[in-house]
């Protein structure tokens, strides 16, 4: 009996730890992600080594982190984050930082806050008028606006009726040389703004008449960090699903208008995501859905309409949760709910065949974000049981072909694997 006690207790010992190693991803690299809307975060793809890279004092909910990207090369991480939102003309700003947690800086309406110290000052005077009607109600009747000039060291928050005006002061403004710096009126999340004033250091500037007036801007900003192949620029979307895209060496104080699309931005546009090969760097997936259905296409250099891939809903106005190619461009995932809302899953195409197979098969559960590895042979993914607001978001690890799913971190979401 002692013999078979004996041996049983190490077969158990050995047999453990084997089942454990084969339910562990062997991918390599460095999966990165948002937990609870304040810290950037880096964990290995075995779970091990789960660290803070990034977070700010002023990143707290709802005013946090939106989601975040790593560059092909897999040297700095774009993050969107909403931190400044009251001193920037965007909801939320681009930045970058390098994986060892140094170099960070903002991209979109760069330089940061920071580095305002270094540029020569000077003084803005903009009149600000609150021309709604009285008649007719929209996010400007309120009349409580936050009131900011780029470069400028803080917001001033000022009380404008609607046919009230009121001139406003702002001292110590950075000078970032020949240029608009834009001035922007804040009321929640909606926003109004006009290209600017050039600032001349020493001098007082008057910057044109500032009209506020209609519904303003909802969410007027820089989400969904999206990088080229060859990591010149960043793209990402705004609140209403338009897209832009900016260099990754940005003229400091200058405004960057730079369309994804060539002409109209098509409708919908929500998830896209650029080709991710030398020979694709040039292609952009992306989703339209107001031509009756809801549908992925591909363009070649912004052109549309592009080429129709595959319809993922016969109902308008539709989106999907997340959209990504496959590293060597054979196909793309993408995340997707069924029309009772009850559940989403993770969905394969593959341009050989044109064929879209499902994934993930949960149920009365829903996958949303996600990012697929470097060798094409995993993806990590955000997997809940609601869909509120304040629903609970946890990352999961599965291969490819969905199987071998895991838990990797809990409270979790937006993962970009390296």
């Amino acid at each position: 009996m002692k013999i078979f006690f004996v041996s049983f207790f190490v077969l158990l010992v050995i047999a453990v730890p084997f089942a454990n190693a084969q339910q562990r991803p062997t991918a390599a690299g460095t999966i990165a992600y948002v937990r609870d809307g304040v810290e950037v975060r880096l964990v290995n793809p075995d779970g091990t080594n789960d660290r803070r890279l990034w977070t700010h004092p002023d990143a707290k909910k709802p005013l946090g982190i939106d989601s975040l990207g790593w560059s092909p090369d897999g040297k700095q991480i774009a993050i969107s984050s909403r931190h400044a939102a009251a001193a920037s003309l965007y909801d939320a700003d681009l930045y970058l930082i390098k994986p060892d947690g140094s170099g960070f800086r903002k991209l979109t309406n760069a330089p940061e806050h920071s580095e305002f110290a270094r540029y020569p000052k000077g003084v803005v005077s903009v009149t600000v008028r609150n021309d709604q009607p009285f008649y007719k109600q929209s996010q400007a009747s309120s009349g409580v606006f936050i009131v900011y000039v780029a470069g400028a060291a803080e917001p001033q928050q000022i009380t404008l009726p609607p046919g009230a005006a009121k001139t406003l002061v702002f001292n110590q403004v950075a000078d970032f040389g020949q240029t608009a710096q834009a001035v922007v009126a804040i009321w929640g999340n909606y926003r109004w703004f006009t290209p600017g004033v050039d600032v001349r250091a020493g001098a007082t500037i008057k910057a044109p008449v500032f009209s506020i007036t209609g519904d303003g801007i909802e969410y007027f900003g820089a989400f969904r960090p999206i990088w080229r192949q060859d990591g010149s620029r960043v793209s990402y979307r705004n609140g209403t699903c338009t897209l832009n895209s900016v260099p990754i060496n940005p003229t400091p104080g200058e405004y960057v208008y730079n369309p994804l699309f060539v002409g109209k931005n098509p409708l919908g546009t929500c998830t896209w995501d650029w080709g991710p090969t030398p020979a694709t760097a040039n292609q952009i997936l992306y989703t339209e859905n107001a031509s009756g259905d809801s549908a992925i296409f591909l363009s070649e250099g912004g052109k549309q309409p592009g080429e129709k891939l595959t319809t993922f809903s016969d109902i308008a106005y539709q989106l999907l949760f997340d959209l990504r190619w496959l590293p060597d461009a054979s196909g793309f995932l993408f995340s997707n709910q069924t029309l009772m809302r009850d559940s989403a899953n993770i969905f394969r195409y593959d341009f050989a065949t044109r064929r879209v197979t499902q994934i993930t098969q949960l149920q009365n559960e829903f996958t949303g974000s996600f990012s697929v590895s470097p060798d094409g042979q995993w993806i990590v993914f955000e997997r809940s049981k609601t869909l509120d607001e304040d629903r609970s978001i946890d990352l999961w690890i599965a291969r490819i072909d969905g199987k071998n799913a895991r838990l990797l971190v809990r409270n979790g979401f937006a993962p970009s694997w390296r």
